[in-house]
């Protein structure tokens, strides 16, 4: 695929892209990527930045101690590499892996510095990307913290029901019980007691290991998570 059949098919990059002179756009790349593919990983030097375009990836952060996060599932437009550059640090800060096969706009890190000195309708649109990103990050580490872990995995399996969910069918729910927890900063054994808790009062149900929720089990779900708050 070329550029401009993703400015067309993605009406707000190409808003995002319209005074960015051609010879700067003539070296972006149109870049896919299979599932399950690591995008960059933390503390590598970075070459690209990346506008996802179509996809579903997952920003993961590891920390000294071991433990791992994952911050969040991303969604069209989200950006990789930017607010690094823009503070200086010229490393990736977090690991991002697809979980879709996805469709990215690649850009080299000298062209996205260029664009956003010089473009003022590139530079409004990232200033705006960036802080739905961390108002986004905010609320669902604050909702992580102060909520009790019931709720936080009744919201993620609703949301993970509605995504995987075909023709009105059982959804099941591909992710894992680890991947649970790192989006949640959670241990293991509290998802394992959230599950356990939900599949005892029949919102969900176990089938070769992995989550299965009926529509009618979805519904009582919604109906029930603020008793869980």
């Amino acid at each position: 695929m070329q550029l401009s059949q993703l400015t067309k098919k993605y009406e707000k990059l190409g808003s995002m892209l319209t005074d960015v002179p051609s010879e700067i756009r003539d070296r972006f790349i149109v870049r896919k990527f299979p599932r399950h593919t690591v995008i960059c990983k933390k503390d590598e030097a970075i070459r690209h930045v990346y506008i996802i375009c179509a996809g579903t990836m997952r920003i993961v952060n590891e920390f000294d101690n071991g433990n791992v996060y994952a911050f969040t599932d991303t969604e069209p437009y989200t950006w990789i590499g930017d607010t690094e550059l823009l503070a200086g640090v010229h490393r990736y800060d977090c690991t991002v892996e697809s979980i879709t096969n996805c469709t990215t706009l690649q850009m080299s890190r000298e062209d996205f510095l260029t664009c956003f000195e010089g473009s003022h309708v590139f530079a409004k649109e990232l200033a705006r990307t960036i802080a739905n990103k961390v108002h986004h990050r905010s609320s669902k580490i604050g909702e992580n913290i102060f909520y009790p872990v019931l709720y936080n995995m009744a919201s993620l399996l609703i949301q993970l029901a509605q995504e995987y969910a075909v023709d009105n069918k059982a959804a099941i729910i591909p992710l894992k019980r680890q991947h649970m927890a790192e989006r949640l900063g959670i241990s293991i054994r509290s998802v394992n007691r959230a599950i356990k808790r939900l599949k005892e009062n029949h919102y969900l149900s176990i089938a070769k290991g992995k989550i299965v929720i009926e529509p009618e089990q979805l519904l009582r779900l919604m109906q029930a998570v603020d008793q869980f708050k």
